[in-house]
């Protein structure tokens, strides 16, 4: 269907994916919806990751254990860093 493509599928749904993914073709895009973001995704997990990222929307914060310590992460990876660096564990 598209110009100097020449990939194939053996199921319909691998082709409407490739299509949808490489070439933009019947995509169903989320939206953001908060105010001057035009933020669009493919993927309805990408739209809820972006939300958390940079909205603060559903996020689920990763406190630090350590006494006096304030810092929260928004991802585990970020709150373990954070405590190799910061604290002797």
């Amino acid at each position: 269907d598209q110009d100097g493509c020449d990939y194939k599928a053996k199921q319909a749904g691998t082709l409407k994916l490739h299509k949808q993914f490489v070439h933009d073709i019947d995509v169903r895009w989320h939206r953001c919806g908060q105010d001057g973001c035009d933020y669009k995704a493919k993927q309805a997990s990408n739209l809820k990751r972006h939300k958390q990222m940079v909205h603060d929307i559903d996020v689920r914060w990763h406190h630090c254990d350590q006494d006096g310590c304030d810092y929260k992460a928004k991802v585990a990876s970020q709150l373990k860093s954070h405590k190799r660096n910061n604290h002797k564990t």
